[in-house]
């Protein structure tokens, strides 16, 4: 395993090439009409084809809207994108707004949510199949759960500098570094989760005939009291399928060979559900997870896939090239739903990540980081709460505030040295987990709580409410990229239209050609 410290990092000439972090958001939320029920209306075509435009597209649902960054160096070039974005859909939705939480809207039923449609071509058939699959095997209720996915990664310079200098293989050296970091964002990501994870609480429609141990808010609305994010939970995005995977970040060849596992090893639930109903396709194999994709975890090892391959074999065969952060919550106190002082700290948790000794996984500290995630999700913020670390019972609320401590000299040297802000907001950043950790009144869950039982009223009114004010502020910024994206919105129908006029391979000979490319 390699390790560099904070003082190796000054020493090297790599420390200038900090500054040039690679960033990329993705952001799904929910179409809602203006009464604040789900949209029944297809994807807008003024915002082009969900198929092949790359900043706008969908997640499960074709009221689940996907908002996709190109990757930037600075945070806030990021986020001026994702406000472009916003302004763009915003203008060319009609009589609708967008839903600015995590935990859906009501939905009497799951037959209120329509499934994504991507067009008659193979590969649209195929994500439709895939989300079909989704939908029997877990509920499209889950599915409608939103979120924000963050890609981070470090210049290829930097990397190539620190490799060099230590005479190392540049591609083992990225694996090493990103495993490393995965690892310890497995084992600390919880402090995220503490100070931003902001679902603490659903519209009671979302748990229709499940089995839970919510209390009642109100007549409306099921909840936590000390929950921070039930997005992240067993009432979230869970899949007791995978519970037993415990696919390992210790190695690549380790994590490749368990994902190929559960792509390749039939589940006895998923076999029972069939894969045709009356001649049509319900899901695309009866495996633990069907694609890629389906694998749910705090964080994943990425590396861009060109279309029709198989993530997995370019992964294995050309190593990681970013990470991809998948436990955030809209923050609803953002119209964009993420901050940049969010960006800053999980900036900063990742660093942390790197600098601090990142042993492998056992499967007996898997179970711990399970149940620790747990814990923090669905009672992080009840006092005296605490983590098992080893054979040791910590407060969660001591072990923050140590990690937060270790962060210190990592945010002064980003301020000082490599970023040369004058705000120092990597500092900043930092002090204000500090407070939320000192005051769970400030993080975003206990504040969204307090808001709604002070004002008496439900969450459905809460998020209707938030969404208005979001489109009001988002209707009065002036924009510089909408030509971009108007531009891209045209080009995708039409690349769309060649995709599915070019094909001449039959659907079932297309997906057996594509699961079986696994190497």
């Amino acid at each position: 395993m390699i390790r560099f410290s904070l003082d190796d990092l000054k020493k090297s000439k790599a420390s200038s090439e900090l500054n040039l972090i690679n960033r990329g958001i993705e952001k799904e939320c929910l179409r809602v009409d203006a009464s604040g029920n789900l949209s029944q209306k297809p994807h807008p075509k003024n915002l082009g084809a969900a198929l092949t435009n790359p900043f706008i597209t969908t997640d499960f649902s074709e009221s689940l809207l996907e908002l996709v960054t190109p990757t930037f160096n600075s945070a806030k070039e990021c986020l001026d994108f994702l406000t472009e974005l916003h302004v763009f859909v915003n203008q060319n939705l009609e009589e609708e707004s967008l839903w600015p939480l995590s935990m859906p809207c009501h939905i009497e039923s799951e037959e209120e949510i329509p499934i994504g449609n991507y067009g008659p071509s193979n590969q649209g058939m195929m994500k439709e199949t895939y989300r079909k699959g989704l939908s029997n095997r877990y509920g499209s209720m889950m599915q409608a759960i939103a979120g924000i996915h963050y890609n981070f990664s470090f210049s290829d310079k930097f990397l190539e500098i620190l490799a060099k200098e230590r005479s190392l293989d540049l591609k083992e050296f990225k694996n090493s570094v990103y495993l490393g970091i995965a690892r310890n964002f497995r084992r600390y990501g919880w402090l995220y989760l503490l100070v931003y994870g902001s679902s603490p609480i659903a519209n009671n429609s979302f748990a229709k005939g499940k089995d839970h141990d919510m209390e009642d808010l109100n007549s409306n609305d099921i909840y936590k009291p000390y929950a921070t994010s039930l997005r992240m939970g067993d009432l979230g995005y869970i899949s007791h399928a995978q519970d037993s995977l415990n696919i390992s970040y210790n190695s690549i060849e380790d994590y490749c060979s368990d994902l190929k596992n559960a792509l390749e090893t039939p589940y006895d639930e998923y076999s029972k559900i069939g894969e045709f109903k009356e001649a049509e396709r319900i899901q695309l194999n009866d495996s633990i997870i069907q694609i890629e994709n389906e694998y749910y975890s705090t964080i994943r090892p990425k590396r861009v896939c060109p279309s029709g391959e198989r993530p997995l074999n370019v992964l294995s065969n050309e190593g990681i090239d970013y990470l991809e952060l998948r436990c955030i919550d809209l923050n609803p106190t953002s119209a964009i739903g993420i901050t940049e002082e969010q960006i800053y700290f999980l900036d900063l948790l990742i660093l942390f990540c790197f600098f601090e000794d990142s042993p492998e996984i056992s499967e007996q500290e898997s179970n711990e980081i399970f149940n620790n995630h747990k814990i923090v999700v669905n009672d992080g913020r009840r006092s005296n709460q605490s983590l098992v670390m080893g054979s040791l019972e910590v407060s969660i609320k001591d072990e923050a505030i140590r990690i937060l401590d270790e962060m210190v000299e990592i945010a002064k040297f980003m301020d000082e040295v490599v970023t040369f802000e004058d705000e120092n907001i990597w500092m900043n950043s930092l002090e204000k987990q500090k407070n939320t950790i000192n005051d769970y009144g400030l993080s975003l869950s206990e504040s969204m709580l307090n808001e709604i039982s002070n004002e008496e009223m439900s969450f459905q009114e809460y998020g209707m409410n938030i969404s208005k004010k979001h489109r009001e502020e988002i209707k009065n910024i002036s924009t510089n990229d909408q030509d971009i994206l108007i531009q891209a919105a045209k080009k995708s129908l039409i690349d769309a239209s060649d995709i599915e006029s070019s094909q001449d391979a039959d659907f079932e000979d297309y997906l057996r050609d594509f699961l079986n490319k696994i190497s």
